[in-house]
Formats: structure tokens, C-alpha cells, sequence
């Protein structure tokens, strides 16, 4: 993954260089007396900063529909959220009166992780994400870090994990996700 900020990037399909996000949020809320953060992105189209021609007759030989730009250019955009569907999604941080700047810098979360790389006896409705890629796919084993920007209120995120195709049926965890978002606020607690 290169180090450009605000980019997610799919690993072995057919934009090595990422695509751009048009949309992040990170926002927190207290669930009995524990602070729950919730994430959602946004990329933009697949194809927004380059094109791939496809042959004519459809006829090009991809070993899955992971490499296939045509695939990719069917759902035309990546949105991973743990809001965007529903609201009782995320994952739990810490109690309430840890919740500082201070406390959060180079934390890693691990959300959702899977033993044995299949989703197979998982309930999909219970894990802390969603993804729309190629169909309305699934994700697990996430890897999410905070680093703060000096003394400030503001954290660069590095936000990873792995990808099932289950849209098509495919239950195994066989793709991933690397994105990287600079310079987001620390979220404000509801009052």
C-alpha cells in the first residue's frame, strides 16, 4: 500500500493504486457507561481516476471475479460502515472517563476476528461491520489503529481486515482491505 492518506486499497484486484474516499466518519456514543466507536467509508467509483478498456466481446480470462474490472465496475463503489445499515453496530473502546486523546494514541483494536478464515458458522447481522464491494459482502478480522498528530485532537487511523465474497456464496476470508484516513477530529461524546 502506498502511503497516500484517505485511500483503500483492495490487494490483487485491478487498481494496485487504491481508491480515493469520499466519505469518513468516525463518531463514538456511550452504551452503558462504555464508549462505542462506529466508522464508515466511502470510496469513489472504482474506475474515477483510471479506466481499465475492456475487451469487446467480454471475453478476457480472470482467474476470479476479484481481478475482473468488470466485476468491480458492476457495484461501482466500495462503502464499509458500521452505521450506514443499521446503528447498533461498532466496537467497544473503553469506560467513558478514559475516553481522551491522550489515552487513545497508538491504540490498536482488533474487531471481529475469525479463527480458521471462513465465515461459515458466523452470524453475518452480528459483526461490527458491513460492506458493500461486489454485492453486499462481508468483513472480519479488523485491525484498527489511532495515532494521534502531536498534542492535538485530531489522529491519523490505519484500518484493515479481511474480505468473504459471500455475496456470490463465498464464505472464506480470502481478500483484504488497507486503508488509511489523515487528520480526523476526535469524535465529541453525545451529551
Amino acid at each position: 500500500m502506498d502511503d497516500l492518506p484517505d485511500r483503500i486499497h483492495f490487494p490483487g484486484n485491478p487498481w494496485p493504486e487504491g481508491h480515493a474516499l469520499t466519505e469518513f466518519a468516525w463518531t463514538a456514543r456511550v452504551v452503558d457507561g462504555v464508549v462505542w466507536c462506529d466508522l464508515h467509508l466511502r470510496s469513489a467509483a472504482y474506475c474515477a481516476e483510471r479506466d481499465i478498456e475492456l475487451d469487446e466481446d467480454g471475453d478476457e480470462d480472470y482467474d476470479s471475479s476479484w481481478e475482473a474490472p468488470g466485476a468491480w465496475g458492476n457495484y461501482h463503489r466500495c462503502t464499509l460502515s458500521s452505521t450506514f445499515w443499521d446503528d447498533d453496530r461498532g466496537f467497544a473502546v473503553c469506560p467513558v472517563d478514559m475516553f481522551t486523546p491522550a489515552w487513545l494514541d497508538g491504540r490498536t483494536f482488533e474487531v471481529d476476528t475469525i479463527a480458521g478464515g471462513t465465515l461459515a458458522d458466523v452470524e453475518l447481522d452480528d459483526l461490527a461491520f458491513h460492506i458493500y464491494l461486489l454485492g453486499h459482502d462481508s468483513v472480519a478480522n479488523h485491525c484498527i489503529t489511532f495515532q494521534r498528530i502531536g498534542d492535538s485532537d485530531r489522529f491519523d487511523i490505519a484500518w484493515s481486515g479481511d474480505i468473504a465474497l459471500t455475496y456470490t456464496g463465498d464464505d472464506n476470508l480470502d481478500h483484504r482491505f488497507e486503508a488509511r484516513i489523515a487528520n480526523v477530529p476526535f469524535p465529541t461524546l453525545p451529551s
